[in-house]
């Protein structure tokens, strides 16, 4: 079922930081979940926890209210403090009012009680990640991004920016050529697939690009070809 819905997010493109200082739990997670994530960082520390958050960009934080240094309204009173916007999940042998207060006003998509079962979680970090604003994005200047799990641009404030199928292969070519010029040969063979193209109809598709977000997302580098504008950290 899960492979016909439309762009889904796949776990293996996840990077997740996991917060839990229970051993047991740590152990079934990494081994249990491991492949299914481009990345699987385990930490016992709060300290840490946020140090990562404030350093790296995860898509995913799956918090244990079993952790090093601090509570769990405590981290989250951190992440609050902090700005760190990311999906998050909860998880606790208690599920105590306080705790699920607290997970409500920390943002939580859920709240899972131990012991937990591998295919809850699971399900609960794919309706997670495809429900919560996503952290997945290249960001440029003027709010435009382009979302790459659903392979599309965007405006600010998420309209979709309507480009032909030419445009967007040719955004594409140079957003994997970041910080590269690529030259006029590679985009006559990407985007045109070797078919004829003159120049003046290559610039005729910049300028159509430059008219639909702004005029600096593709610089011309004379006679040498193209590059994309700087992508936001």
């Amino acid at each position: 079922m899960l492979k016909s819905v439309k762009n889904i997010r796949k776990l293996n493109n996840v990077k997740m930081l996991f917060l839990s200082n229970d051993l047991e739990v740590k152990s079934a997670v990494e081994s249990d979940f491991d492949e299914y994530f481009k990345e699987l960082k385990l930490v016992s520390s709060a300290v840490e926890a946020l140090k990562l958050l404030k350093e790296s960009r995860f898509d995913m934080l799956l918090i244990d209210s079993m952790m090093e240094d601090k509570n769990l309204d405590e981290f989250c009173e951190d992440l609050e403090n902090n700005k760190i916007s990311i999906p998050r999940l909860i998880i606790s042998s208690e599920d105590t009012n306080e705790n699920i207060v607290t997970a409500i006003n920390c943002n939580a998509y859920t709240f899972l009680s131990k012991p937990i079962k591998q295919k809850d979680l699971r399900l609960a970090i794919i309706m997670c990640l495809n429900q919560t604003k996503r952290t997945d994005k290249l960001e440029f200047q003027n709010g435009i991004y382009f979302d790459e799990y659903r392979d599309q641009f965007y405006k600010e404030g998420g309209t979709l920016i309507e480009f032909t199928k030419l445009e967007k292969s040719f955004l594409k070519l140079l957003i994997s050529k970041k910080s590269e010029i690529v030259d006029y040969e590679l985009i006559k063979e990407v985007v045109w697939k070797g078919k004829d193209m003159s120049i003046f109809t290559m610039r005729n598709i910049v300028n159509k690009i430059r008219q639909k977000t702004y005029y600096e997302i593709i610089k011309n580098k004379s006679n040498r070809g193209y590059i994309i504008d700087s992508i936001k950290k």
